[in-house]
């Protein structure tokens, strides 16, 4: 009997020790998440990453005034109307916001590269004529390097313009036939008459979108207006670097960039 009782005595003491180390490691783990989540919630960035409910009363209003200076910061580049909420903007940082939107929207119309993101119901009437002067000098643009006809919208082309984008595409067509019969190139790396090269894809980009890497090491750097498209580029997307731009054959769309290595 008296064996037994020892024995049950040790049991029950060794599982009061079992319970009692893993309650205080689940305590100080929670002491350290609750001090992680603040850390994420001050910074207010993160709205969706912070754990509300984890916070004090007083914690929760420094978090809110955090979270609403990191918003209306968001909101007044004017660039990103879809991440702004307006909701938590006062009338006076309203009447801010809606003059950088405009004035965005308005930089990124008058490059005539991007009428699907050009919001031409923010624009003046004198400034919706500059728009689509630009779009139409754009188009010519493209379409009279004869390279890309996939990406020529031949609806904004003159009676006088179009054969001469024909033309130049046939020059093109021409210039290719004649380069691989004179040389024997790697499958997919063909010259062209606008210093254009084919048979890249992307190896890497920068999270802002201004820096692209390729498969060949080759290092470029994307206009600042252009890196909204060139940030949602995947690796491996085939794409044709000329001198001054990258082309996107996936999606048909370019942006601007210059070749730092």
């Amino acid at each position: 009997m008296h064996n037994q009782s020892i024995r049950k005595f040790a049991v029950a003491l060794f599982a009061l020790l079992v319970l009692c180390v893993p309650m205080h490691a689940v305590r100080a783990q929670t002491e350290l998440q609750n001090a992680q989540n603040l850390v994420t919630c001050l910074g207010g960035r993160y709205p969706s990453l912070c754990k509300h409910d984890w916070l004090s009363p007083d914690e929760r209003a420094k978090v809110d005034i955090a979270e609403r200076r990191e918003n209306l910061r968001t909101c007044l580049l004017g660039r990103y109307p879809n991440l702004c909420h307006k909701a938590r903007l006062t009338d006076e940082e309203t009447q801010q916001v809606s003059v950088a939107e405009r004035r965005e929207n308005l930089r990124t119309c008058l490059a005539g590269r991007y009428k699907t993101r050009c919001n031409k119901g923010l624009l003046t009437q004198a400034e919706l004529t500059q728009v689509l002067t630009a779009e139409c000098a754009e188009n010519l643009r493209t379409c009279m390097s004869g390279e890309y006809s996939s990406l020529c919208d031949r609806s904004l082309l003159t009676k006088e313009q179009l054969p001469q984008v024909q033309a130049a595409e046939t020059r093109v067509q021409q210039s290719k036939r004649q380069s691989r019969g004179r040389s024997r190139t790697s499958p997919g790396r063909r010259g062209t008459a606008s210093s254009c090269e084919d048979g890249h894809w992307v190896d890497s980009v920068s999270d802002d979108g201004t820096i692209v890497k390729l498969e060949d090491g080759s290092v470029w750097e994307v206009d600042s207006v252009d890196a909204i498209d060139s940030a949602l580029w995947l690796p491996t997307t085939d794409v044709i670097a000329c001198d001054d731009k990258l082309i996107n054959t996936d999606d048909n769309e370019s942006v601007s960039a210059s070749r730092l290595r």
